[in-house]
């Protein structure tokens, strides 16, 4: 009975997102104003001003969530299935996710963009609890906020901030270019590669955006895998097993394989534009309307992979000072990936750096 209900109930939902596919074919997306996104970036990045720290943690989850839903709600309103209604919360929230499940399989850029809202909703959430739950991270926010006290007053951290808002508005930029260039395209398609060039650009380009939405299910893993191993073993405890075993830094790793996948996304939708495109100068004319938007999601894709690499050096740093004598680190360090690393962390640099990797811990 229960297998007889599953099938029925899929069958349904295969039924109305191929509606829903013909309805987001037909209806042009119309996107929110840039100035709304980059509010969207700037003002949960403000929280700096308050606690320095906020602006890379709560500002980061947050400007990432806010903008790539107002995306996903344009997308969404476009195919008539909108994801905020005027009803009681519980009402609300179950129409929400019926809208998504629907959505989600019939619109590449919606995937795009939710795969997106997913890491900020989620690192949010996990910023919440840690904060809420574990002593040692709030005496470790009010160190770095300590620290920004002594380098002046609260407006210097302005030339910061701002950085900090460029940088989040140039990691959502990539879903811009897949919502302006892939309208309609769904994400369900055929195994394997026929159909020449512009089959191979679709595959890649469902590809690039499942891989991002796994980079940040690998953060995510990572962040629950650590948080319980933790919880039942110690604090100071090294944790090696379940993802740890082939990851030594699965957040970090996970944050670059998403950030740069996304990256990838725009210029694949861009490339298929151009192929798809059969008049004379079309295929130009794409790559110099989109240069913009694909400029600024390079510089968010290195400037992301930088601060990663660079974090995922000083908790290397740490680690092999905490734990190298013993035996299991060593053995650890052999058979798993260090992931993205930035060179390697000095002393003094592990030391000043030590506060600030708001994401992980040893």
């Amino acid at each position: 009975i229960f297998l007889c209900t599953l099938l029925k109930s899929n069958a349904a939902i295969a039924k109305t997102a191929a509606t829903t596919l013909s309805s987001v074919a037909a209806a042009p997306v119309l996107l929110p104003p840039l100035y709304k996104i980059l509010l969207a970036c700037l003002l949960p990045t403000l929280l700096g001003y308050y606690k320095s720290e906020y602006g890379v943690s709560y500002g980061y989850g947050t400007a990432m969530a806010a903008s790539s839903y107002l995306i996903l709600s344009s997308i969404s309103q476009s195919a008539g299935l909108p994801l905020t209604k005027p009803d009681a919360i519980l009402s609300s929230l179950t129409a929400t996710v019926d809208s998504l499940r629907t959505l989600l399989p019939a619109s590449l850029p919606a995937f795009h963009a939710f795969a997106l809202l997913f890491y900020g909703t989620r690192l949010n959430l996990f910023l919440l609890y840690r904060e809420l739950c574990l002593p040692r991270f709030r005496a470790m926010r009010e160190r770095i906020e300590d620290r920004a006290k002594k380098q002046g007053g609260r407006m210097k951290r302005t030339p910061f901030l701002l950085s900090c808002t460029f940088l989040y508005f140039c990691l959502s930029c990539p879903v811009l270019v897949t919502t302006k260039l892939c309208e309609g395209m769904s994400m369900s398609c055929s195994l394997g590669l026929r159909g020449g060039l512009i089959s191979i650009l679709e595959q890649s380009l469902r590809l690039s955006v499942i891989l991002a939405l796994s980079g940040f299910l690998l953060g995510a893993f990572g962040d629950l895998n650590k948080s319980f191993g933790k919880m039942l073993k110690g604090e100071d405890t090294l944790i090696t097993g379940g993802i740890f075993r082939y990851f030594r830094h699965p957040n970090y790793t996970g944050e670059v394989i998403g950030w740069t996948s996304s990256c990838l996304a725009a210029f694949l939708a861009v490339a298929l534009k151009t192929v798809a495109d059969t008049s004379s100068n079309g295929g130009l004319y794409v790559w110099k309307s989109m240069a913009g938007f694909l400029s600024l999601s390079v510089i968010g894709a290195i400037g992301i992979s930088f601060v990663l690499g660079t974090a995922t050096a000083g908790l290397e740093f740490r680690q092999q000072e905490k734990y190298g004598d013993s035996e299991e680190y060593k053995q650890w360090v052999k058979k798993s990936w260090v992931g993205f690393k930035m060179g390697k962390q000095k002393k003094d640099e592990g030391e000043n750096n030590a506060d600030a990797e708001e994401t992980e811990e040893e």
